[in-house]
């Protein structure tokens, strides 16, 4: 008896281990019954190489959140206000000043045209804007003081201290944030 006779491979078996080549079953590094690709496809010529790649993009979860839009409206356009104050000297800000500024309407001139409705109340839509916008100067210079600005008495006033530039602190918004880390953004 030889040790053929004594062998238990089926002659298949036997037939593949002839054909066995050490070389290719060591590129071989997963076991897989899909065809080998194609030498060239569309894929390998559309995929650029890693080191022409773009960075990556925001994933993580604390930016995957819906923002208010008018928020967003509303810290760009303080945020261009506060670019035009000269750093030299201090300021003293307040929400009335950025909305009169960005939109050209004076709030008493508003609050004298509201008409009451059927309830007896007053519309005042520009309220809710002046709220945000003291949202986002709280958010820059922290609580608001009352102080005098030319002979006016101003409630909510902050201070902006002198050598300040905005274009140094980052936004309150992640949209904004997006555009400042970029290096993309106006204000």
């Amino acid at each position: 008896m030889t040790t053929e006779d004594l062998s238990l491979l089926t002659e298949a078996e036997r037939t593949l281990r002839e054909q066995f080549d050490q070389a290719a079953a060591n590129r071989r590094r997963l076991p897989s019954t899909a065809l080998s690709p194609e030498q060239l496809t569309r894929l390998d010529q559309l995929v650029l190489p890693d080191n022409m790649r773009a960075r990556m993009p925001m994933t993580k979860d604390k930016y995957l959140v819906k923002e208010n839009p008018q928020l967003v409206l509303w810290e760009r356009e303080t945020r261009k206000f506060l670019r035009r104050l000269s750093p030299d000297h201090g300021h003293r800000v307040s929400a009335v000043m950025v909305y009169e500024w960005a939109t050209g309407l004076r709030i008493t001139d508003l609050m004298a045209a509201s008409q009451p409705d059927e309830d007896g109340r007053r519309k005042q839509p520009w309220l809710s804007d002046l709220r945000i916008i003291n949202r986002v100067l709280k958010f820059y210079f922290g609580k608001a003081g009352m102080t005098w600005i030319a002979g006016k008495k101003v409630a909510k006033a902050y201070r902006v201290r002198p050598g300040y530039f905005i274009k140094r602190h980052r936004p309150m918004t992640l949209t904004l944030y997006a555009e400042y880390c970029e290096g993309t953004l106006v204000a």
